[in-house]
């Protein structure tokens, strides 16, 4: 029995139209926020519970592939006249 040669190579396959990337939210902007001050743990997210090397949105997308399901705002912070 003799193996047949494939005749044509396999093609790529075409991108899918429409994908755009997904946006993942700015951990410095979410309550849960964290700066650690350790230097190969420097941000922390405390509504997860974990501190890592990058930002705690980009852990939480590799893990399941979805946008942080926690992420809240921060409220702005209220500015005071100076008085003159």
């Amino acid at each position: 029995m003799t193996l047949k040669k494939n005749p044509k190579p396999i093609k790529n396959p075409k991108p899918i139209k429409n994908s755009k990337p997904i946006k993942q939210p700015n951990c410095f902007e979410c309550t849960f926020h964290f700066i650690t001050h350790e230097r190969g743990r420097p941000y922390g997210c405390q509504q997860f519970g974990f501190k890592g090397q990058f930002l705690p949105s980009r852990h939480v997308f590799e893990a399941t592939g979805m946008k942080c399901a926690y992420f809240q705002p921060r409220k702005a912070p209220v500015r005071r006249r100076s008085s003159s």
